[in-house]
Formats: C-alpha cells, sequence, structure tokens
C-alpha cells in the first residue's frame, strides 16, 4: 500500500495535477468576504485526493517542500485566473521558509509570473510543524511582512507551541482551531479558552479568525466575543471557484425574526456556475467531485436552463464496468434531467414550496432551477426552502397570538417595518368588532373566544394571497396589510360572513330582537345591538413617508371612524403626513 502512495504522489508531482480550492473567511461586521484560503487536494481520481493523506505521503516519502511548492504554484495560477478582489490566504509550513529552501528570487519570480501582490496574500504558518530555529524563521517572516505579506498563525491550541510562536513572531492574524468552535455554545471551558485569546488578541493588536463555524449558535458565541472573521461551513465549503459555494451573507448578521410569507426564492438562491451543453461529463464529473456542496449542475445554453446534471447519476454510471471510460467523453447532455422544477426569483417561499411538492408524488426533487426574465441566475434545494419554511412557522408560533394562532404584535411591527422601509404600496386594515363586550356579558367568554376564532378564519380565507399578511393585535382587533386588488369588497365579503356566522351564537328571542340587553362601562342596565365587524382602510401609497407608529395611529383613527360609519366601512384617504426623518 505505501508504495502504491509513493508512486501515485510521484506521478502527481511530475505531472503538476494538485487541484485547489478556496474557502470563504467572512467579515461579519462588513457583511463582506474578507478573503479565501487556499486548500490543496489531489487529483479527484487519485488515492491521495484527500489532503491529510496526501500531506502525509510526502512527508513519510521526504517531498513535503515539492509538493507545498506545487501546491504554491497551483494555487497562485488559480487565483490569478479568477481575478477576485479579496486577500489570498496560503499555507506554508517552517521547512519552506528556513534557509536554503527559502529563496526569495523564486517567490518574487511566482509574483511577477502571475501579476500578484504582497499586499494581497497572507501567509499562515501552522503550529502543527515544529519550528526548530525560531529565530531565523522569524528572520523571513520579518522579511516577507516588509515586503507587504501579512503572516498568520494556523490552528491555534492544536499544539504546544502556539503562544510560544504568538510571542514570538508577532503575526497579523491569528487562527482558533476549529475543536475549540465546535459545539462552544454549550462548552463553559471552551469559551472561557477562547475569551482568553481574544483579551490576548486585543493586547497585541492582533485579528482573530475563528474556524470551523459551522452552526447559528456558534456564530452568536463569536459575535458575542468580539471576533467578526469567521471561517467555515456556515457560511462556505471549499469550492473550485471562489464563492460559488457561498451561503448568503445575511446569516453573519444576528437572526431576526422573518416576516410571514414575505421571503421569496431570490433569498435561497445559490450562484452555481453553470455548464454548457459541450461540457463533457468526466469535465462535470471532476467539478462535482471538488465543489461537496454541489450535487447537481444547471446545464445553460445562451442564458436559457436546459436541465439539471445530477451527482448521482453521474456516480451511478461510472460505477459500473467501463461506464466511465465509455461515458466520460459523451456530452453533458446524454444524461441531462430536464425536468427540473424552473421559478422566476420572485416566487414566494411558501409557493415554491407546493411546486417542489406537488409536481412529482413520486420522489421530492433536491434541486431547483432559479430565474430572472427567463435567464438562468442560479440553484435553489429544496432542503433550505423547506428548513426556512420551518423556521419561519417556529418564529411565527412564537410571536403567535395564542386564541387565534394569527401573527401578533411582534410581527406585525416588523411586517409594517418591512413595508415601510422597502417604500411597498399597500391597504392597512384595522378590523374591530362591534358590541363585543355585551356579546361576552351575555353569552361568556368561551362564546366570546368562538366569535375571535371564526373571525380569524373568515379573514386568513379571504386575504389568502401570497403579497396579504393577517394579524391579531389582541382581544376582537385585527390588521390586514395586503398589495392585492379588491380590499373594499373584501372588507364587505369579511363584514356578511361574520355578521351570518355570529347570528347562530344567540338565543332565538334574541336574534329575532336583534339586540340584546347589557351592563354598559358605566355599570348602568342598556340595550345592544347584536355584534357586527367595523374596518378601518388606510392607503399607503408607494413612498409614503409616514413612520410605523404614525400609519398605526392613522389606522386606529380610522377604525374609530368606521364604526360610525354607514355599513361600519371607513377609508382613509387622506395626503400622508410627512414624518420626522423626512422633515430633518
Amino acid at each position: 500500500m505505501y508504495d502504491d502512495l509513493a508512486r501515485d504522489l510521484a506521478r502527481i508531482l511530475e505531472t503538476g495535477t494538485v487541484r485547489t480550492l478556496f474557502q470563504p473567511i467572512v467579515d461579519t461586521r462588513q457583511q463582506q468576504v474578507f478573503g479565501y484560503e487556499a486548500l490543496s487536494r489531489g487529483p479527484s481520481d487519485s488515492l491521495l485526493h484527500a489532503a491529510p493523506l496526501l500531506f502525509e505521503t510526502a512527508e513519510r516519502c521526504e517531498r513535503t517542500v515539492e509538493l507545498e511548492r506545487a501546491c504554491l504554484r497551483m494555487a497562485a495560477a488559480t487565483w490569478a485566473s479568477h481575478g477576485i478582489p479579496h486577500k489570498l490566504f496560503v499555507n506554508v509550513s517552517p521547512a519552506l521558509l528556513m534557509p536554503p529552501v527559502f529563496q526569495k528570487v523564486r517567490l518574487r519570480h511566482l509574483l511577477e509570473q502571475h501579476g500578484l501582490n504582497p499586499s494581497d496574500i497572507v501567509v499562515e504558518l501552522s503550529e502543527r510543524y515544529p519550528a526548530i530555529d525560531l529565530s531565523t524563521l522569524r528572520g523571513s517572516l520579518s522579511w516577507l511582512q516588509e515586503q507587504g505579506f501579512a503572516v498568520a498563525i494556523d490552528d491555534l491550541g492544536s499544539g504546544y507551541s502556539g503562544l510560544k510562536l504568538w510571542a514570538e513572531l508577532k503575526p497579523d492574524f491569528v487562527k482558533i482551531d476549529r475543536h475549540f468552535i465546535r459545539g462552544i455554545d454549550a462548552d463553559l471551558v471552551k469559551k472561557e479558552f477562547v475569551r482568553s485569546v481574544v483579551d490576548l488578541s486585543r493586547r497585541l493588536g492582533c485579528q482573530l479568525i475563528a474556524e470551523g463555524v459551522e452552526t447559528e449558535a456558534e456564530q452568536r458565541v463569536m459575535t458575542a466575543l468580539g471576533i467578526t472573521y469567521i471561517q467555515g461551513f456556515l457560511y462556505g465549503r471549499p469550492a473550485a471557484i471562489p464563492g460559488a459555494d457561498l451561503a448568503p451573507l445575511v446569516r453573519a448578521r444576528p437572526p431576526a425574526p422573518k416576516s410571514p410569507g414575505r421571503e421569496t426564492a431570490r433569498h435561497l438562491t445559490e450562484s452555481v456556475p453553470p455548464a454548457s451543453p459541450s461540457t463533457t461529463l468526466a469535465e462535470a464529473w471532476e467539478r462535482l467531485q471538488a465543489e461537496p456542496g454541489v450535487y447537481a449542475l444547471p446545464v445553460v445554453e445562451d442564458g436559457r436552463p436546459l436541465g439539471l446534471l445530477h451527482k448521482w447519476r453521474v456516480l451511478e454510471t461510472f460505477s459500473s464496468p467501463y461506464g466511465r471510460s465509455l461515458n466520460e467523453r459523451h456530452s453533458v447532455t446524454t444524461m441531462l434531467s430536464t425536468d427540473a422544477l424552473v421559478v422566476d426569483r420572485d416566487t414566494p417561499l411558501e409557493s415554491v414550496s407546493r411546486l417542489l411538492v406537488d409536481e412529482d408524488v413520486h420522489y421530492l426533487k433536491q434541486h431547483f432551477i432559479v430565474t430572472e426574465n427567463q435567464r438562468y441566475v442560479g440553484l435553489g434545494s429544496t432542503r433550505s426552502v423547506l428548513q426556512r419554511i420551518t423556521e419561519e412557522k417556529v418564529a411565527r408560533a412564537r410571536h403567535a397570538n395564542p386564541l387565534s394562532g394569527l401573527p401578533g404584535n411582534v410581527p406585525i411591527q416588523q411586517e409594517m417595518e418591512r413595508r415601510v422601509t422597502a417604500s411597498e404600496a399597500f391597504d392597512l386594515i384595522y378590523f374591530d368588532i362591534n358590541h363585543f363586550k355585551p356579546l361576552n356579558d351575555v353569552l361568556g367568554y368561551r362564546t366570546g373566544d368562538q366569535v375571535i376564532v371564526q373571525l380569524a378564519d373568515i379573514l386568513t380565507s379571504l386575504f389568502r394571497a401570497d403579497e396579504a399578511f393577517v394579524g391579531h393585535i389582541g382581544g376582537d382587533d385585527f390588521v390586514v396589510m395586503t398589495d392585492g386588488p379588491g380590499s373594499v369588497r373584501l372588507c364587505e365579503r369579511a363584514q356578511v360572513l361574520f355578521g351570518r356566522d355570529c347570528q347562530g351564537h344567540y338565543p332565538a328571542s334574541m336574534r329575532q330582537a336583534g339586540r340584546v340587553q347589557s351592563l354598559d362601562r358605566t355599570g348602568a342596565q342598556s340595550t345592544f345591538p347584536l355584534v357586527s365587524l367595523s374596518a378601518g382602510i388606510v392607503r399607503v401609497p408607494t413612498g409614503d413617508e409616514r413612520t410605523p407608529a404614525q400609519l398605526a395611529d392613522t389606522a386606529s383613527l380610522a377604525k374609530t371612524r368606521a364604526k360610525g360609519a354607514a355599513g361600519g366601512l371607513y377609508i382613509e384617504t387622506t395626503e400622508p403626513r410627512p414624518s420626522a426623518r423626512a422633515v430633518s
């Protein structure tokens, strides 16, 4: 086995077929990519494809320096071909920086050959490798820093020399080993260790990078501790093309409750570079192997999607006897799935979910194609859609009114703020039940609860368009926000249905009389009509400068006027008042 690995390593070094992947490092404070770490792999069909075995074999064969130089050459060439305006982090062992191996002329030539600037490169030195002569190593690193390179210590905490290296080498960056990040939200010891590292970095003027962040909970701890540079699967996996597997950077912000039903396919679209009809199956398989997070490649011609090439299908064919040799030169179109779901990027996630579930009763598709004006823009995953909808339902349940199950005051406020910020035109409708207290007093609170639930059902059934929002403020007060047509007609229909459904709660004598006897708010006996529904409508035009608080006041006033209006309906058509932000 060792001889096979040694021969494979020799072939890789002779042919220069080492591959480079890039994983993003995100600045969560600026909400943008800060840089990419170059990660080396063997060819996909090699026994040495995995990095640990590749470098372990090189060390056993005493060819580590050769392999590292090959990795640096490939990283420089690949990085230059993409022209990405971010910092490139490259891994170097101390042995490569010690004379006579370290040659400044060779380094300058590599930079000039690919048009790279030292200020764009961060040299990562791992503490996993022993550095015998620290003074000589420090001399090489000092020269690199004078030329404009930045220096980083990788894997802090994985060995015994990390703090010594930090003190001796004075790096620009220190990367905390993933061991101390994994599960830090539930581990007090890890949290205190990282907190001490943060304190030390502040005193020494060094930037920290947290490696291996994979969950929102871990990210929240990093934010609380003040670490802004993050690397991990939460933001992106290693990919052959920088940014190909980059997660939406909004995830770097503290998660805020989302407005129900307002997210669209664009929010979960991943930018996966497409293949063309001329791409061979061998070329496509290389990409699918190099990009672990990609399980299907979109095939696009002149901007228009033709279908999806699924990883499982290629694997199934290539795994059969002679399958690869017989098929690898064929076009991707020979295995193309043309029944892929295609949706516009503005399609609401609820609609995408229904399409995914309803389109085929035999299986649930893993991916769908997202377009804009019928042209390909990216891929979406079914898992992400279902996860996001589940998150929305959980958040909705957390802030829902316990009686009606509708969104309560928190999501109502968020939805209004979202619409105001987006300068959307919409109708804000405030519903209120007239004479609800006498019904409660005469028929009991259980009947009153049934009436409230009935109204909730009526409003959700009438205002069920994807752009509509129905919320329950509390008691007998409801709010609807919609930019759909026919608000007045729907309000009138709601009044009719509510009046009809509530009649059955009253005894026959009260229904015939059309009134009930009850105590008024002063405690005096009085006569009240049966319950009915009022609706105050506020028309909010595009670009309205009123704040959410001002709109809420206007809606409350419209509701009051609706109670005294004929038919229980009032439309606020006054010109929008300028808000404080508009005046300032």
